[in-house]
């Protein structure tokens, strides 16, 4: 039996206190000295705050964790820099081989311009390059690449022709899905590259991941939380999320009802209705301010989309439904309706909501939808005012007016997208860079984002506060917050974090 003493800690920022927890749960809170059996293991908190565990709503660990053995392409700001790394990786990789990375961000470039095979294919004329964006939704072939997919004759808006007719080399969408599927994959991998983001996540404080598993690579993905489950090497706990692509699989492997316990668990299936605003292919309602002759994308047809709400609700799964632009949230909210109910018993969601302007919120407020956002977006989308121009912009991640409108929004980093820290995402919420501040949240608001709301978003039930009798799942800061200006909360350090009354990271352990 574990037992762990969480010794002069200040319960949620404000109560002073010592928390005791036995066999996963918490059993005593003393605001004096408690006594504990021998072997007890006791984290000095010396004034930190103690909170409920935190979860991040919407991650891809086994994305990021392949990003961390793939070339990172994050913080390049030239072609210049994309060659460079791309050619260290073609150093390492065997004549042939899929050469594979993550992370340019045209907008850091001069002129915003997208890059193009023919600055790449001079340093990789003997393997098939793949290069995807930031945020996932387009991606850099080279010619090996087009050559080995047979793109070449391919038409349609996700393959980029230049004024010649001829491919860029930019794909997007749905495209993906193909492309990625043809780098060779193996559970043993997969799971490594998850627990290499698991030890990442539990020192940033995460006790909890809502894992969307990728289309392309789920049969090894789901083998590889099946294996580390079977073994007890799992720190964290899951709450997993898979493509439609999958619904077969899941159901010749048995996998669901493999998936019930407190570690491990299917909840539902994420459906793409949309791009995303940075590659200007998330579908909205007016053209991109900067691109007037762009609307972007809507993956499926409104009938499409229904069907597969349908479908996944029949199933008996939850539905979390990517949708950024107001276009594609306003088709994500006429699907999930027809599936909902009274009160949204399912806990549907839409991931992302970025662009919901009032009509959006009131409808999904009313239906019970829920939502899953990203605050780092609103620091990090710096050419947003670009993209939407002035009036649409004040409806980009309305957080404050979401709650307000009866909406449970949780937390969560889109990793590799963003920073897997829920510290980071709180400040976010309240600052925001200073853009619509209206919008910023309380601290309390902030906090819930990645605790309460975040677990019932989850299918797990949780009361806002920890109490006598809670779940052992909980993070603990180095500092008090009550007060604390929200500019300074970016630099707040976690210093342990308990998992089913396990303490899976310590400040200073090895």
């Amino acid at each position: 039996m574990k037992r762990v003493l969480i010794k002069d800690c200040r319960l949620e920022g404000v109560s002073e206190c010592s928390v005791f927890c036995e066999d996963g749960k918490v059993t005593e809170i003393s605001e004096g000295s408690l006594t504990v059996p021998d072997g007890t293991e006791v984290v000095e908190a010396n004034g930190g705050a103690l909170f409920p565990g935190f979860t991040d709503s919407h991650c891809h660990p086994f994305e990021y964790g392949w990003l961390k053995r793939s070339i990172d392409l994050r913080g390049t700001t030239n072609i210049t820099g994309i060659r460079l790394r791309l050619q260290a990786g073609i150093q390492r990789a065997k004549r042939g081989e899929w050469v594979t990375g993550m992370g340019w961000d045209q907008e850091a470039f001069a002129g915003g311009s997208m890059p193009t095979r023919a600055e790449i294919d001079d340093i990789s004329p003997a393997n098939p390059v793949a290069l995807s964006r930031i945020d996932g939704h387009i991606a850099l072939l080279n010619s090996r690449a087009i050559e080995a997919l047979g793109f070449a004759g391919r038409v349609g808006d996700e393959y980029d022709r230049d004024g010649a007719g001829e491919l860029t080399g930019i794909v997007k969408e749905r495209v993906l899905t193909e492309v990625f599927a043809r780098v060779p994959r193996s559970a043993e991998r997969a799971a490594a590259d998850l627990q290499s983001v698991e030890a990442e996540a539990a020192r940033l404080g995460l006790t909890t991941l809502h894992c969307i598993v990728s289309p392309e690579g789920f049969r090894e993905e789901l083998e590889a939380l099946a294996a580390l489950q079977e073994s007890g090497s799992l720190s964290l706990r899951y709450r997993v999320y898979i493509p439609p692509e999958s619904l077969d699989f899941v159901d010749e492997k048995g996998l669901r009802e493999r998936f019930q316990g407190e570690g491990v668990r299917i909840n539902g299936v994420k459906i793409y209705a949309d791009g995303s605003l940075g590659s200007r292919t998330a579908a909205l309602r007016e053209p991109y301010s900067d691109d007037p002759g762009n609307i972007g994308l809507l993956r499926h047809t409104d009938e499409e989309l229904a069907a597969l709400v349908e479908r996944v609700d029949s199933k008996g799964y939850q539905a979390i439904v990517h949708a950024i632009g107001d276009r594609a949230v306003e088709q994500a909210v006429d699907a999930l309706v027809r599936v909902t109910g009274p009160g949204n018993p399912r806990r549907h969601r839409i991931e992302h909501a970025s662009l919901l302007p009032r009509d959006l919120r009131s409808r999904m407020g009313k239906q019970g939808i829920r939502a899953a956002v990203q605050p780092l977006f609103i620091t990090s989308d710096t050419w947003a005012l670009d993209r939407l121009g002035e009036e649409r912009v004040r409806d980009l991640y309305p957080i404050r007016s979401m709650i307000e409108e009866g909406i449970v929004a949780s937390g969560s980093s889109d990793c590799p997208v963003e920073s897997l820290s829920p510290i980071l995402g709180v400040w976010a919420s309240m600052t925001r860079g200073g853009s619509v501040p209206e919008e910023s949240l309380a601290l309390e608001q902030a906090l819930s984002l990645y605790t309460s709301n975040a677990a019932s978003n989850g299918l797990d039930e949780s009361d806002p506060h920890l109490k006598e009798g809670s779940p052992a799942n909980m993070t603990l800061l180095d500092s008090s917050t009550s007060g604390m200006h929200p500019a300074l909360l970016r630099k707040v350090g976690v210093l342990a974090t308990v998992v089913n009354g396990s303490v899976v990271h310590s400040y200073g352990a090895p």
